[in-house]
């Protein structure tokens, strides 16, 4: 795969899996594990202050996670249809080639 496909291919990946939704979805995920993780013990319950606190310093960490994980998902599934059968990724990318030109 030439330089220009791969990016091409990882440009289109992000449109088509990185949206609004999988980082809504994958943030809620994560905030779901990092505040089940951080859950105190029945002798020493978290305040509501405490509570708010955490769900507010989570806020920047989890952005950057999500970012990244999206990120390294487009470029890993890039690589694998590249690996594919039968030119796989070719035939993705000629399936969606008009996407940025908002074509269906």
């Amino acid at each position: 795969m030439t330089r220009y496909t791969r990016d091409h291919r990882v440009a289109m990946l992000r449109r088509r899996v990185t949206g609004d939704g999988a980082r809504h979805a994958l943030a809620t995920t994560l905030y779901q594990v990092v505040f089940e993780g951080l859950e105190f013990g029945p002798g020493d319950l978290a305040t509501p202050e405490d509570r708010e606190w955490i769900r507010g310093a989570l806020a920047i960490p989890l952005q950057e996670t999500v970012d990244l994980a999206l990120d390294a998902i487009a470029w890993r599934i890039a690589e694998l249809l590249d690996r594919g059968p039968e030119a796989l990724g070719d035939r993705y990318d000629r399936s969606h080639g008009g996407d940025e030109l908002g074509w269906d």
